[in-house]
């Protein structure tokens, strides 16, 4: 059986579920769940249909009696399919339909990174909350193996190539992608039909999606931090916020933090992105709209942070960090990399420490629009 492989390389932990935090599996449905949220979105974006899989109303089923039918009626394979079932569900799968691949996930350096807390700077309630670091990290390539058990098609194919290429240009991959984790770099991507132009003419036509990831709706944003001094050096130094005065129960592990560079190049500063741009909107129900809340209403953001990442394995004094989102005012993400722009620097640090000499700048590098995205697919 043909196996086509795509190896990547983790720049900021993969968090991909599991009650065991000590765990070293990447588990293959978290990575699907991922590859399924962004081959939605860029359907989507491209003027097709993708269900809302996690709606039991509105995601699709396939009654495969009347699939069985309509074949049997002379009606062409794809034909019957798009009567019933979305672009997604038909790859990814749903009932009545099986996905149409199978994925192996090897390496044979996976490790669960040390776990590093950091505090909400204000009560929630009557107490501070801890927020953790976690997942798992990798010297190693990591080998994606994608094992067809039906015929994808090409058009399938260079959807999976695109996605792979947006996650790893712009996004991350996984979950807790809103709190730092899943940036990739790839290293090899063996996937058919990589880097040929796209064929979408027979694109089921959208139903309304509402408020659904759409890629035409998206903004990339990538930032450069430059520090006066190495990163090592700062973090020996103690000098990272990492929990508000008064939160008297708070026990620091600069170990972690320690381990988190020497070991795999990223700066757990995924959380302080967030704290400088999560109040940028005062209304507390639009606030909750944009960056989520969890509890009984629980409901996902719109809005994702990556750590800080080495990107020049001679720099040892900087780190790249990405924002990205969907379905924003343009005043908000205007906003949204003037903050980070100008007053990341100031939530990085202790109260105490001279920012301007620990930060010398934090510089937007790249800005990118998901339709700009759309028009230049083949650059991707």
């Amino acid at each position: 059986m043909e196996k086509f492989t795509v190896k990547i390389k983790p720049l900021t932990p993969i968090w991909t579920g599991g009650a065991e935090r000590s765990s070293t599996t990447l588990r293959e449905t978290g990575i699907i769940g991922s590859l399924r949220w962004w081959y939605e979105a860029l359907i989507r974006g491209l003027g097709g249909d993708a269900c809302d899989p996690t709606d039991e109303n509105l995601r699709c089923k396939l009654n495969y009696d009347k699939f069985y039918k309509a074949i049997k009626n002379g009606t062409p394979i794809q034909e019957a399919l798009n009567a019933q079932i979305c672009q997604a569900c038909q790859l990814f799968g749903c009932t009545g339909w099986a996905r149409k691949f199978r994925l192996e996930i090897e390496s044979s350096n996976i490790t669960s990174v040390k776990e590093a807390r950091i505090g909400t700077r204000e009560k929630r309630g009557d107490r501070y909350l801890k927020r953790s670091i976690l997942g798992l990290m990798s010297n190693d390539l990591i080998t994606l193996r994608f094992i067809p058990s039906r015929d994808i098609s090409k058009q399938e194919w260079s959807l999976l190539n695109i996605i792979f290429g947006i996650i790893a240009n712009h996004g991350a991959l996984g979950a807790r992608t809103s709190q730092g984790n899943g940036v990739i770099k790839i290293f090899e991507n063996g996937l058919p039909y990589n880097n040929e132009e796209l064929w979408v003419s027979d694109l089921k036509k959208s139903k309304n999606s509402g408020e659904l990831p759409n890629l035409n709706n998206f903004f990339f944003y990538k930032f450069y931090i430059k520090f006066s001094e190495d990163l090592l050096s700062l973090i020996k130094k103690e000098v990272f916020w990492t929990h508000a005065s008064d939160h008297s129960n708070f026990r620091n592990d600069w170990k972690s933090w320690e381990e988190s560079w020497n070991c795999y190049h990223f700066l757990p500063i995924a959380f302080h992105v967030r704290d400088t741009i999560r109040h940028l909107e005062k209304d507390r129900n639009k606030r909750h709209d944009i960056f989520g809340i969890g509890g009984q209403n629980a409901k996902g953001s719109k809005v994702f942070v990556s750590h800080g990442y080495k990107i020049d394995d001679n720099d040892d004094k900087g780190v790249e960090v990405r924002v990205w989102g969907y379905d924003l005012e343009e005043d908000i993400k205007n906003r949204i990399k003037n903050e980070v722009s100008n007053k990341l620097k100031e939530n990085l640090f202790l109260p105490e420490e001279n920012t301007l000499e620990k930060c010398i700048s934090t510089e937007l590098t790249e800005e990118k629009e998901g339709n700009e995205l759309l028009e230049g697919l083949n650059d991707i």
